[in-house]
């Protein structure tokens, strides 16, 4: 049965493909809408699961979106342009008011300057498994009636705290790590209510979190589809810590897939980024969601930072084993954690490393579609390296050499020696120690350490100096400050900017 459903698949693929040399789309410059070019089109259109379409996005004809701060959106990644809020504003005076009209204005000239920016910088970067826009193509239409998909952040109830995530979307983070008060639980049984008019006629209902087996309101959303008898396809995104038999009733009764965020399958690494969970007992859960679904309507989604970057081969081949799909999220902040301000010294050997791993000789219709978004990460991964390297040349440009370095270090040395601010056997010491850290970086790192050094002593010098031997020459401390100095600045920020369509 597998093999005729990858086939019907496969196949469907091939053909919603012939329409594509016919292909007509918006171009808007006159109507003072900024367009994605023709050729980004093209590139998008031969990948879309549902077939070629002539706009980007019909999340705003389709999609709506209810975040936990009780805001309105069509898109989880756009969260800046706001149908409404709730108790403000009614469900329906969100979905049919000005704003979302607005925002499908713009969409009909694919133009994504009205809060698409997380798109915008997927379509130069030509990455486009994952968009948030393909989950709408199916119900590709601009006739606007009830949404087809409805997405719900009813809380940030969670019991993690992973790294690279905030109090706005984990309780946990904001009573532990950011000490806030809780959020309000803006949603109350009156806003159930009033979902109850637009549920019968969603096909998708998603439910994110926080964790959304946590989440109360959630099950008495359950609860009212299983009433009426819901045909819709109910997507959960869950951490995966939790499966007891109230979750398993519901997912044997309603129509579910699920994604778990998985994001190393070394154990230490795992629990070091998803901070709470149980490594055996998640990869188990993994295991039984599956067995539950059928082996089909499995995702798993990683978050590729810099700490886990090299575990996303294996978890493909993990996806591959359980015949599930991968989804790759995209970390645009914390910057400190994310890809795209990795030195490209170290992006090429991340690609080197993708480019001889050996991945299990699995085929399927999911094996090749986490095959083919692999590729396109690697491939955007490709460009942040091109892009950082100018960076860097640019920036290296800027830089002191090591030569005019030392002359300043003598220089500021001479200075506060001649103002008995140190003696002539400290002088000594901090060229000892400046020495010492020199031989433990490398070359790459030796040009910034300079730069860095020089621009300290030369803003900060004299006064830090004054400010370190205040309470007596302390050696360690000085090898711990002059060290942090071969750190390289944030000079990646411009990174966005410096890829255009």
């Amino acid at each position: 049965m597998r093999q005729i459903y990858d086939f019907a698949k496969y196949y469907y693929q091939k053909l919603s493909r012939l329409k594509l040399p016919f292909m007509r789309y918006p171009d808007s410059k006159t109507k003072n809408f900024k367009s994605i070019p023709r050729s980004k089109m093209k590139e998008f259109n031969k990948v879309r699961f549902h077939g070629p379409k002539k706009l980007a996005c019909y999340n705003p004809f389709v999609n709506l979106f209810f975040n936990s701060r009780g805001q309105a959106v069509v898109c989880c990644r756009n969260q800046d342009i706001v149908l409404g809020t709730y108790p403000e504003n009614t469900i329906s005076e969100m979905w049919f008011g000005n704003v979302a009209n607005k925002l499908r204005e713009h969409m009909l000239n694919n133009d994504l300057s009205m809060g698409c920016g997380y798109c915008e910088h997927q379509f130069k970067t030509s990455r486009f498994y994952g968009l948030p826009s393909m989950h709408a193509d199916y119900y590709s239409s601009t006739k606007l009636t009830y949404p087809k998909i409805i997405e719900l952040e009813l809380s940030n109830i969670c019991n993690l705290q992973c790294v690279m995530c905030s109090g706005i979307v984990s309780s946990s983070i904001r009573k532990y790590r950011e000490k806030q008060e809780p959020l309000k639980i803006v949603y109350d049984d009156k806003f159930i209510e009033q979902l109850k008019e637009f549920l019968p006629y969603a096909k998708e209902i998603k439910f994110y979190g926080g964790e959304p087996f946590l989440i109360d309101n959630y099950y008495k959303i359950w609860d009212f589809l299983l009433e009426i008898k819901s045909k819709a396809k109910l997507h959960v995104v869950t951490n995966g810590t939790t499966l007891n038999d109230k979750v398993k009733t519901y997912l044997k009764h309603l129509n579910f897939t699920i994604t778990v965020s998985f994001d190393a399958m070394k154990k230490d690494l795992f629990e070091s980024i998803r901070v709470g969970a149980n490594f055996e007992k998640v990869k188990s859960n993994i295991l039984e969601y599956n067995k539950i679904l059928g082996g089909k309507g499995l995702s798993l989604s990683i978050t590729p930072m810099k700490i886990n970057c090299k575990e996303v081969p294996e978890i493909i081949d993990f996806c591959n084993d359980l015949n599930a799909t991968v989804n790759m999220s995209y970390v645009e902040n914390p910057a400190e954690m994310a890809l795209w301000t990795m030195p490209s010294k170290q992006l090429e050997e991340l690609i080197e490393f993708y480019k001889f791993y050996k991945f299990k000789p699995i085929k399927s219709v999911n094996a090749d579609y986490n095959f083919k978004a692999f590729s396109q990460f690697v491939n955007q991964i490709s460009q942040y390296q091109k892009v950082n390297a100018k960076i860097e040349k640019e920036y290296e440009l800027t830089l002191k050499t090591k030569d005019e370095c030392y002359q300043i270090i003598s220089q500021t040395l001479d200075f506060v020696l001649r103002e008995n601010i140190i003696f002539e056997s400290d002088k000594t010491e901090i060229y000892k120690v400046i020495q010492e850290v020199e031989t433990e970086l490398s070359e790459d790192d030796k040009k910034f350490f300079y730069g860095n050094l020089t621009n300290f002593l030369e803003t900060k010098g004299v006064p830090a100096l004054k400010n370190f031997v205040a309470n007596g020459f302390d050696v360690k401390k000085l090898k711990d400050v002059l060290s942090s100095l071969s750190e390289r600045p944030n000079i990646y920020i411009k990174n966005y900017k410096n890829i255009s369509l």
